[in-house]
C-alpha cells in the first residue's frame, strides 16, 4: 500500500493500533546535505504494510503518535540512521527499540550483516536491492520502487520473529536490550557539540595552541552554518583551508582572499564572520587554550594482548560469534591498558552487561593470575585456576 492521502494514513495508523510490534524503515537521500532527507517511511504491522509518503503528505501525527507509543516494540535494520530521521520528526527519542542487525551479531549470523543476507538466513527468501542507487526525493515513484521499499519492513517481521527465537534458544535475549540502550538515549541524537568540531580535522597537531584555539572557532562557526544552510560542511569550507586560516591569523577579508582553495564566493558571503571568528580564537586568554587529548600510543607489557585475544579466540568459538562482537583487538587493548595504569575496571566497556560475566571477569582473572590456560588432549583451550 501506498500512502499519500491523509484518508489512507489515518486508515492505515488505526489498523497499527492492535500491533504490539512494527517494523519501520526509511528511504532517504544525504549526499550533500546536512540532515536526511527523508523520501519514504516505511512501516509493516501485523495486519499490513505500507509505505507512506512525506513528501506529499503535509501531516505525518498520526504515525508520529504510533511511533512515540512506548508499548509498541519498533523493529530495525542497522537502526542508526533511521532513528536519526524519526527521532527528529518526532521530537524525542522512540523506545522501545530492536535492531535486527545487532539481534543477528549477538546469534552468531555474522556482525553488519546486510538485510538482504539476513533475510536468506532467517527465512530462506533471497531479495534482489535493485533500488540501491534510487532518489527517493524525486517524484512520481514507480511501482516497483514503492514495492521495493515495502518489501523492507514486509520481510523484516518474520526475520525478527525468527530471530526472537534464536535469542531464547541460546539464553541471550537481554544482551539486545543491553546493545541497543544507547538507541533509548536522546544524548544519541543530539547534535555535535560545535566547540569540538575541529578535533576531527586532520594534521591539527601540526598548529601551536594558539592556532589551534582560532581553527576550534573557525569549526565552530561552519558547523554552525552547515546546519543552518542544511548543506555539508566541507561545503562551505575545506578542512585544507580552515587550516591554513588557523595557521595565518588573517586579520581583514583581504587577506583571506590570498587562502588557497576558498571559493570567492564565500569571501564575499562569509568573510566577515570568518574574521570575527579569528578574533575570537586570537582573543582567547592562555590559560584557556586547547589542549589535545593524547593519542593512545601506550604499549602493553610483550603478550598481555596476545593472551588476552587468545582467550577472546576461544570463547567467540565457544559462542559461535565473531570476535568483533565480543571484545575486537581495540577493546582488548584498551582493557589492557587500564589494568595496567591501574584504572577503574569496573567502568570499561568489557565489564559492563552480558560482556562482564561472558568476558570482562574471565580477562580480569587472567591478568590477576587467578587462572590461565591451558591445551586439553582434545586439543581444545580451556581456563585452570591457579592455587
Amino acid at each position: 500500500m501506498y500512502i499519500t492521502t491523509s484518508d489512507q494514513l489515518n486508515e492505515f495508523c488505526e489498523s497499527l493500533e492492535a500491533s504490539d510490534v512494527l517494523a519501520v524503515d526509511t528511504e532517504f537521500v544525504r549526499e550533500r546535505t546536512y540532515f536526511h532527507r527523508i523520501g519514504l517511511i516505511q512501516v509493516a504491522g501485523k495486519d499490513g504494510c505500507a509505505a507512506i509518503d512525506p513528501i506529499l503528505l503535509n501531516d505525518l501525527t498520526p504515525l508520529l503518535e504510533i511511533l512515540k507509543d512506548p508499548t509498541k516494540i519498533k523493529v530495525f535494520h542497522a537502526a542508526r540512521q533511521d532513528l536519526e530521521i524519526l527521532v527528529k520528526l518526532c521530537g524525542q527519542v522512540i523506545p522501545p527499540v530492536f535492531d535486527t542487525q545487532v539481534a543477528a551479531a549477538l546469534v552468531g549470523w555474522g556482525s553488519q550483516i546486510s538485510f538482504a543476507k539476513l533475510i536468506q538466513k532467517a527465512i530462506g527468501k533471497h531479495i534482489h536491492k535493485s533500488e540501491t542507487y534510487t532518489d527517493w526525493c524525486r517524484r512520481p515513484l514507480s511501482q516497483n520502487q514503492i514495492n521495493y521499499a515495502i518489501d523492507d519492513v514486509r520481510y523484516l517481521m518474520p526475520a525478527y520473529e525468527k530471530l526472537l527465537e534464536k535469542l531464547k534458544q541460546l539464553k541471550r535475549s537481554d544482551w539486545v536490550a543491553g546493545e541497543v540502550k544507547n538507541w533509548e538515549d536522546p544524548a544519541t541524537f543530539a547534535l555535535p557539540d560545535p566547540q569540538t568540531r575541529f578535533l576531527k580535522i586532520k594534521s591539527l597537531r601540526s598548529l601551536k595552541p594558539r592556532n589551534l584555539a582560532v581553527l576550534r572557532e573557525l569549526a565552530a562557526w561552519r558547523e554552525s552554518v552547515a546546519v543552518s544552510r542544511d548543506c555539508l560542511a566541507k561545503s562551505i569550507v575545506r578542512d585544507e583551508s580552515l587550516l591554513e586560516i588557523a595557521r595565518k591569523i588573517p586579520t581583514d577579508v583581504k587577506e583571506l582572499s590570498s587562502v588557497r582553495g576558498f571559493h570567492p564566493k564565500e569571501v564575499g558571503k562569509s568573510g566577515a564572520d570568518i574574521i570575527k571568528a579569528v578574533e575570537r580564537g586570537n582573543a582567547v586568554p592562555e590559560d584557556e587554550l586547547p589542549t589535545l587529548p593524547e593519542s593512545d600510543g601506550y604499549s602493553t607489557t610483550r603478550g598481555i594482548e596476545e593472551l588476552l585475544s587468545a582467550f577472546v579466540q576461544i570463547r567467540c568459538e565457544e559462542l559461535k560469534i565473531e570476535p568483533s562482537v565480543l571484545a575486537d583487538r581495540k577493546k582488548i587493548h584498551s582493557f589492557a591498558t587500564h589494568f595496567e595504569q591501574k584504572l577503574d575496571m569496573n567502568e570499561h566497556f568489557l565489564l559492563q552487561g552480558w560482556r562482564r560475566e561472558c568476558i570482562g571477569e574471565p580477562m580480569l582473572k587472567l591478568l590477576n593470575g587467578e587462572v590461565g590456560l591451558k591445551i586439553n588432549p582434545s586439543g581444545e583451550v580451556a581456563l585452570i585456576p591457579i592455587e
